[in-house]
């Protein structure tokens, strides 16, 4: 059972979801691009006004060469990067890299839907399948994310993944903040449910006593 808020609120202080939040999201976003961009071509802006010294000069990449051992993506696409590379060449005459793009499609067109048909058993506390489903989907993002991001290192032609004991010593922050946060994230979920719970059991008591 959801809470109505029709019946919290007078009609002067609601307002339709669409479009009116849509757009206010939208212009958001745009401004944080407008910032990110502006952040990215500042360096170059002070360069041309005569402000040297800040702009971060490189070797322009060869499209020709080989990828160099160690290159990795940012750590929010480890994950995803892990994934693709743990596709076959060929399956089923698809190609490798293309089952995991369609593959990673599905998954995050379940994520979108998810809240929308778990919506009427938000009130009800969570299945023992439904967490474990969630602890899974999480281990498996984590694993991943941690895979990708492991240390490689060239050994006679082949990249190898460096020991255990070697890459906690050189990463013993990331370990940490990772259990931080996981720490935190179950912390939050378990916090929020009790709210909901909370909230949804004042509205039916209010209903019994009316």
């Amino acid at each position: 059972m959801s809470a109505d808020y029709k019946q919290q609120y007078k009609p002067d202080q609601l307002e339709p979801f669409w479009p009116n939040e849509i757009v206010k999201m939208i212009v958001v976003v745009l401004c944080t691009l407008a910032i990110i961009m502006f952040l990215a071509i500042l360096p170059s802006l002070l360069d041309v006004a005569g402000i040297h010294g800040m702009e971060h000069r490189e070797a322009p990449a060869n499209p020709q060469g080989a990828t160099p051992v160690g290159i990795k993506p940012e750590w929010y696409f480890l994950a995803t990067y892990q994934y693709l590379r743990l596709m076959p060449t060929q399956l089923f005459g698809i190609s490798g890299k293309t089952l995991g793009v369609m593959s990673q499609g599905l998954l995050v067109t379940v994520l979108v839907t998810l809240p929308f048909w778990y919506r009427k058993r938000a009130h009800r506390r969570p299945t023992p399948l439904y967490r474990l489903c969630v602890t899974a989907a999480l281990a498996g993002f984590l694993l991943l994310t941690i895979w990708g991001g492991w240390k490689e290192d060239m050994v006679n032609g082949e990249e190898r993944m460096v020991p255990v004991g070697q890459h906690l010593r050189e990463h013993p922050l990331m370990f940490i903040l990772i259990a931080a946060a996981l720490i935190v994230f179950y912390a939050l979920i378990a916090q929020e449910r009790r709210a909901i719970r909370r909230v949804l059991g004042d509205e039916t008591t209010k209903e019994g006593q009316e």
